[in-house]
């Protein structure tokens, strides 16, 4: 789990380039991780992207956006072999 946490320090917001883990937008729950975009009108392709940075780094978990208007969908494609 450590090592985790110095691996989610990697996860760029795209809209500012500063690690998401600090501007509060990911939040680490037993095996899931769950991100926030940090605005509804954030492009969907930004929230996708980090979507597949997080699956990529963290293959073990699943990966939960959550206060997003189409956040069920990009779940479910995120997570489709979870």
């Amino acid at each position: 789990m450590a090592e985790d946490l110095e691996v989610i320090n990697k996860v760029l917001e795209p809209e500012t380039g500063l690690p998401a883990i600090k501007l509060g937008l990911l939040r680490v729950e037993k095996d899931e991780i769950h991100y926030t975009p940090p605005s509804p009108f954030t492009p969907p392709i930004l929230v996708i992207s980090v979507g597949l940075q997080l699956k990529s780094l963290f293959k073990r978990y699943k990966i939960v956006i959550e206060n997003y208007y189409i956040s069920e969908e990009i779940n479910e494609r995120l997570n489709y072999d979870a």
